[in-house]
């Protein structure tokens, strides 16, 4: 799949997302290490409304683990993690609350 490809893939599935579960918004963490990427994300996930989404972009593999974790230990939902590209990575959630 070419990079054009992947990237109206990409759109065409955060449409799906914003149809589904409303507002999405995205956090781009590339090029950033830890603890920036989780610091960031919980800020950002502060912000949101509940039932809204995130979408995190990064490269920075121990935020693979970290990122979840912390998002499910608040009752936030991991909707999607995923690889984009050689060392790229996206992670979706969906801020629980009421």
């Amino acid at each position: 799949m070419s990079r054009v490809e992947a990237k109206s893939e990409a759109l065409k599935e955060l449409q799906e997302l914003q149809e589904k579960a409303g507002k999405v918004h995205t956090l781009d963490v590339r090029g950033e290490i830890c603890p920036y990427p989780l610091t960031e994300t919980k800020k950002a996930m502060a912000r949101l409304e509940p039932g809204e989404v995130l979408e995190v972009l990064l490269d920075y593999p121990l935020s693979l683990e970290t990122i979840p974790r912390w998002a499910e230990g608040q009752g936030h939902k991991v909707l999607k993690v995923e690889e984009r590209g050689p060392a790229e990575w996206r992670i979706v959630l969906k801020k629980s609350g009421g």
